[in-house]
């Protein structure tokens, strides 16, 4: 079998994403094109109207601080510097940041005003009560015929949340479909979006994705799988229900894992649901396993954890388990 294992995708091509958690948007110009810029602290993704290819933007670490920002593309023509803030400026005084000014090496002016700014962690900052709706946020992650934007609002006191998803040409930037209704879904920055080039419905297209409702790393991640159905031309919701899944195109199959605690401390129920395609962009679960296991201990010999007795689920177990949201922290996965 030929699995496409989305967890590892994840943890190899995600970057880390800072703690600090300060998000600023801008748009302007570069040279006669439109551009916007997404910050998540000192780096960003940015799009302009030139190619409509999302692009990379960081500040470049030197030995001397502060350092200034530059774009990290691989076309160095297209390179840009901005002169006007460096990162200790960036970070201290956002009222120095209200516009970046800059140029391309290939001696286009770069003019970018700030539209938007959210900080989470801040208590003390006055945006920590800030609410807004709507707010379109780049995603780093794209296809071969689309880009994406996540689209956060945030209520008094609470966080920000996914309430929908925009999708737009590659070919001219011209908004394909405006996906709405989207609930309970964490904002994960830039790449709350991952295009990976796995095929969910196995039709041969390369433009399905995936969005993070939970976290991007760590087991139990829930996940909406999206497909661009060529028939009707705009992207459909799977109706996969399940965690951690990984999809195998020879059987055409997609397997769901999820861990979750038993009675006691060191016990736990591990959850595999295999899922068949059947057509027409739906699956049907076709089986489950399910394990209880308990006594959860190392083994000093194999330096390997191990169980000392295992069961079948009860059917009760299996419904908890299916139920169970994981809450846990899992920053050192």
């Amino acid at each position: 079998m030929n699995y496409i294992k989305s967890i590892l995708l994840i943890i190899f091509l995600i970057p880390t994403i800072s703690q600090a958690a300060l998000y600023r948007i801008y748009t302007g110009t570069i040279g006669q094109n439109k551009a916007e810029f997404y910050f998540d602290d000192d780096f960003a993704v940015y799009i302009d109207s030139k190619d409509y290819q999302v692009k990379n933007f960081d500040y470049i670490r030197k030995s001397s601080y502060p350092t200034k920002f530059k774009s990290n593309n691989v076309n160095s023509s297209d390179k840009i510097v901005i002169e006007n803030v460096d990162s200790h400026t960036f970070y201290s005084a956002s009222e120095n940041d209200q516009q970046l000014t800059g140029y391309t090496l290939n001696g286009d002016k770069v003019n970018l005003h700030k539209t938007f700014e959210y900080e989470k962690y801040n208590e003390q900052h006055p945006l920590s009560e800030a609410e807004f709706n709507n707010i379109e946020f780049l995603q780093q992650s794209s296809t071969k015929d689309f880009y994406f934007k996540v689209i956060i609002s945030k209520k008094k006191k609470e966080e920000v949340e996914i309430v929908g998803i925009k999708i737009y040409s590659k070919l001219d930037g011209r908004l394909i479909q405006t996906i709405t209704g989207i609930q309970g879904c964490k904002f994960n920055s830039y790449v709350s979006i991952m295009a990976t080039g796995t095929d969910f419905n196995f039709d041969g297209d390369n433009n399905d994705f995936y969005l993070s409702k939970s976290r991007n790393y760590g087991p139990n991640q829930i996940t909406e799988y999206y497909v661009y159905d060529k028939t009707q031309q705009q992207f459909v919701k799977l109706n996969l229900d399940g965690n951690g899944f990984r999809f195998d195109d020879e059987e055409k199959e997609a397997t769901s894992y999820k861990t979750c605690p038993g009675k006691k401390d060191n016990d736990e129920i591990s959850l595999i649901d295999d899922f068949k395609y059947i057509g027409n962009n739906r699956y049907k679960r076709v089986k489950t396993e399910c394990l209880y296991k308990s006594g959860h201990y190392l083994n000093k010999k194999s330096n390997q954890f191990e169980y000392k007795k295992q069961r079948a689920c009860k059917p009760k177990e299996i419904k908890d388990c299916r139920n169970y949201i994981d809450t846990n922290d899992y920053d050192d996965y």
